[in-house]
């Protein structure tokens, strides 16, 4: 049986916790980034994952919505509140089960998606380039 000594446990300890650092530090430059680019667009991150997921998948159930976007019920109920208002998604009461209500991407919702989708691989590809020249 090989045993580890303690100070390999700490070496390897500081490493993870230094690649966590790493991962969150970039997921949270990543978020600052995208919301930027999507607010000059008149859009939050929220809304185009929404619109991206339904991109994806038509017509998930609003479970099915909360458990890809890892969000609470109230605050995706408001969300595509808000996306049904400026009708880029609507809701469709299930065929089978009159309880479950489904979120589909409407023909507005998907130009947007890809214009949106379009001004985020931009900046991706470019990151220091002005807003213009995306």
């Amino acid at each position: 049986m090989v045993t580890r000594s303690t100070s390999e446990h700490d070496v390897s300890g500081a490493v993870a916790v230094a690649m966590l650092r790493e991962t969150v530090l970039a997921a949270r430059r990543a978020t600052r980034d995208a919301a930027a680019v999507l607010a000059r667009e008149g859009a939050t991150l929220d809304e185009w994952m929404i619109l991206d997921v339904l991109g994806d998948e038509d017509g998930p159930t609003m479970s099915q919505l909360r458990e890809s976007l890892l969000v609470d019920k109230a605050t995706l109920g408001r969300r595509v509140d808000g996306l049904v208002t400026r009708a880029l998604v609507y809701r469709e009461v299930d065929g089978v089960d009159r309880r479950v209500i489904r979120v589909h991407l409407s023909s507005r919702g998907r130009d947007v998606l890809a214009r949106l989708t379009a001004r985020l691989a931009a900046q991706h590809e470019h990151p220091d380039a002005p807003d213009g020249d995306q």
